[in-house]
């Protein structure tokens, strides 16, 4: 690499023209067609290697290596998929935060549930649910600031989505987490909560200590393009806390949408496995095998 050649982090691109965050700064960089053809589309959280101008200004040379993507919102190199659910009004919808945590599993990131919202409601059955999976849970109160910390060190260092279905009270976590987003960008937070844009460009904000959150929109963008990738058969590996139990299943073949001598209806019933956990994967399952994937 010449002197001056840099590393940096694609926050956003738009008209061709893409902000890169490099070590010295920020630069506001072009890319030329063979890179973009060669590698494809350049997306928020791709790493790069581009040429100084001197000017502030760079040229894109090449993209380093994805660790994963995905779809919707369109983003490279995720570390942490966060759903922020509350206990009511907006009721948790659980067959989309499993949809989530399904998508991220199989792009090899981190799932978290945030509890937004916790004093107006129950949320112990949540915290049952998902305790239940190796997913952390974290319990948080914007009123009395109770888990903001404990959250705020979760998304630390890492590139962050963060997923909620509109009402859960996001825009609201997010001023909690980072009172900075209000007091220096006015709506950021807004922006952030959610999702500015349509699904076609998603832009990252750097909080400080290696953190990035990306602006996303609400649950209403999943959908089966971003799942139709995954085999049906492979579905019971995508939920983690499953794994140990297909051992005690009889057939090796075994779909666990039957009864018969399954390992994962034997821990649902005896309280190992959360029951919406399993009727969310026999619901996928269904999906997944009735799709045409030679169309």
């Amino acid at each position: 690499m010449s002197m001056n050649e840099k590393e940096g982090l694609i926050l956003s691109g738009k008209n061709g023209l893409y902000t890169v965050e490099a070590e010295n700064g920020t630069y506001v960089c072009r890319s030329g067609t063979r890179v973009r053809k060669n590698d494809g589309k350049i997306l928020a959280g791709d790493k790069v290697l581009f040429r100084d101008n001197g000017d502030g200004n760079g040229f894109i040379i090449s993209m380093l290596n994805r660790k994963n993507s995905l779809v919707r919102p369109p983003v490279a190199n995720i570390d942490l998929l966060a759903m922020v659910v509350a206990p009511k009004d907006p009721a948790p919808y659980l067959y989309n935060i499993d949809l989530l945590t399904v998508i991220a599993e199989k792009n090899d990131i981190e799932s978290a549930i945030i509890i937004s919202k916790s004093d107006l409601g129950d949320h112990a059955e949540i915290v049952d649910i998902y305790r239940k999976t190796p997913f952390r849970v974290i319990i948080t109160s914007s009123e009395s600031g109770s888990g903001i910390d404990e959250a705020r060190a979760l998304l630390s260092d890492k590139i962050c989505v963060l997923c909620g279905a509109s009402g859960v009270g996001k825009s609201t976590l997010l001023n909690s987490l980072y009172p900075e987003l209000k007091l220096q960008t006015g709506s950021l937070s807004e922006k952030i909560a959610r999702g500015k844009n349509t699904t076609r460009t998603t832009e990252l904000f750097p909080m400080g200590n290696g953190t990035y959150l990306a602006d996303t929109p609400g649950f209403t963008a999943v959908n089966t393009e971003l799942y139709c990738a995954i085999d049906h058969k492979e579905l019971h590996k995508l939920f983690p806390e499953f794994e140990k139990h297909t051992r005690n299943c009889r057939y090796s073949d075994c779909t666990h949408t039957k009864e018969t001598e399954c390992g994962i209806f034997e821990a649902v019933s005896n309280g190992e496995i959360a029951l919406s956990r399993h009727e969310s994967y026999k619901k996928l399952y269904g999906e997944l095998k009735s799709i045409d994937r030679y169309k």
